[in-house]
């Protein structure tokens, strides 16, 4: 009976050891990536991807001087608004390279929801680049954009909208929040 009961509590000791290593391994793993510790491995998890998106004060704007929708816009903040002095230009600073330039268009927008789809609505979308899950955060703010008409919401279920022709995903398409001219 000795035996018995010796062997339980060496068996219960050695549980509560292991599960303290358990507990104690896991904790280590997780305070080490949440303080950017070492690089994750084979075993760990991948890491998020950062949320494609613009941050504050960036808005879309183009050196172009055609209409609107035959200009290509890039990604700025405003330095000098528009105003009669400087005939109507806006001076900003472009987020891709940090080069200054005086600009024709300033179009605020935001991230494009279901609401704002319908056939002819006008819709910020990336220039030639129609992939759906290979675009960085930065990349979606360093590229160029073009302002088109939707063509076709017949894909919306799939979270695709046809702009000009062509196949856009709805995550990476921004509504323009100033009247297009």
């Amino acid at each position: 009976m000795k035996v018995i009961r010796a062997a339980f509590v060496l068996l219960a000791a050695f549980a509560l050891v292991s599960c303290a290593s358990l507990a104690r391994d896991a904790l280590s793993s997780a305070l080490s990536g949440a303080i950017g510790g070492a690089a994750p491995s084979a075993s760990s998890p991948a890491p998020v991807q950062a949320v494609a998106d613009f941050q504050s004060g960036e808005i879309l704007c183009s050196t172009d001087e055609g209409s609107m929708t035959e200009t290509y816009y890039r990604v700025g903040r405003i330095v000098t608004p528009a105003n009669a002095a400087t005939k109507n230009q806006a001076e900003v600073i472009f987020i891709a390279d940090g080069s200054k330039s005086w600009v024709n268009y300033v179009v605020n927008s935001r991230k494009a929801t279901k609401a704002d789809i319908a056939v002819g609505a006008p819709i910020f979308y990336l220039n030639g680049w129609s992939g759906h899950d290979a675009i960085s955060a930065e990349s979606y703010r360093k590229d160029y954009w073009a302002l088109g008409n939707v063509t076709s919401t017949e894909y919306l279920y799939k979270g695709q909208v046809e702009i000009a022709g062509n196949l856009y995903y709805m995550d990476f398409l921004r509504a323009p929040t100033d009247p297009v001219r």
